[in-house]
């Protein structure tokens, strides 16, 4: 279903590694989400209270609580696309992440009163007896549930992003509290102690966890977590490969959304080397992160040493040379 609609509502939808086509991909499946949702509640709903199921009642409103989380998606995907302005010259790529540890409150939430219910639960002795109606409910909202499950999981596959994990771990907890419930009841009908409220529990612990650890790692991005050691290393490496390069400081890298890196770094140049040419020698480094690695940085020249005439030397300064003049004369051209 998610494939037909991307043919219909996103062009170029197989170019998911475009910026704009992922973040519509990611709207798209926020708002598939919230309709799936809404519609499992008002289903839910309508039956819990005419079959006046306090199980199916409560899981109702769990869906309202997904619709929302999904809504605040395609809200985040949405406001993590507006363009840059004067008031956030980096744009807003950050509000996918804002979005993110929203959802993280929400699992969390969930998992707390689950726990508080439980235990309130077990210390009354309140065993559920469900209607078989009710388990036909519960195992059609399974299925709608994996769908959204397996849905986010080939999505966070596929454009590695941070809304659609959040989603699919939402999911994931609904499908297990979904199963648990169905096994609970099934088997409650033949012993007295209240398994419900154990598994509950057990549940509540597996529903806060993935919110917690979701939430430490939207905050560790918002507070401006250094880029991986792997990244660094590649960055690194580009840069000492620049023509007559000797080294670099101050390397300094922002994230302001997925795949929207920049920064600036010093590195050292020779001093007996026109401004022009170490120029055109920078701009080259500049130019090659930006293809290779996708990371905008500006660089600023520090000379620190003088270059040693030989002839390894002359062809480089002649190579830049050119492409100095040639830079000149397309400007003169235009």
């Amino acid at each position: 279903m998610f494939k037909f609609l991307s043919k219909i509502y996103v062009k170029d939808y197989k170019n998911y590694k475009n910026g704009s086509v992922r973040l519509k991909l990611i709207s798209l499946s926020g708002l598939v989400g919230v309709l799936i949702n809404a519609l499992l509640f008002i289903i839910k709903i309508t039956i819990g209270i005419l079959s006046s199921s306090q199980a199916i009642i409560g899981d109702a409103f769990n869906n309202m609580s997904d619709s929302l989380t999904s809504f605040i998606t395609l809200i985040g995907a949405k406001a993590s696309n507006k363009p840059a302005d004067s008031g956030h010259p980096y744009g807003h790529g950050r509000s996918e992440y804002i979005a993110s540890f929203l959802v993280s409150i929400f699992i969390m939430f969930i998992g707390f009163v689950l726990f508080i219910n439980s235990i309130k639960s077990f210390y009354k002795g309140d065993i559920p007896r469900l209607s078989f109606i009710a388990l036909i409910i519960l195992i059609f909202s399974l299925t709608f549930k994996i769908y959204i499950y397996l849905l986010n999981k080939k999505l966070n596959k596929m454009l590695d992003s941070q809304l659609n994990y959040a989603v699919m771990i939402d999911a994931r907890n609904d499908i297990l509290s979904t199963i648990s419930i169905i096994i609970s009841v099934i088997v409650q009908r033949y012993i007295d102690f209240n398994l419900d409220s154990i598994i509950g529990i057990i549940l509540a612990v597996i529903v806060f966890k993935p919110g917690l650890d979701l939430s430490l790692e939207t905050m560790d991005k918002l507070l401006g977590r250094g880029v991986s050691p792997e990244l660094h290393k590649k960055i690194e490496t580009i840069i000492l490969e620049g023509d007559l390069i000797e080294g670099y400081h101050d390397l300094n890298i922002h994230e302001y959304g997925r795949g929207k890196l920049t920064g600036s770094c010093d590195v050292e140049v020779p001093s007996n080397i026109s401004v022009g040419i170490m120029h055109q020698a920078v701009t080259d480094v500049e130019v090659r992160l930006k293809n290779e690695l996708n990371i905008s940085i500006t660089i600023h020249m520090d000379p620190t040493y003088c270059l040693t005439e030989n002839e390894e030397n002359k062809k480089i300064i002649e190579r830049l040379r050119k492409s100095v003049e040639n830079g000149n004369k397309d400007i003169e051209d235009r």
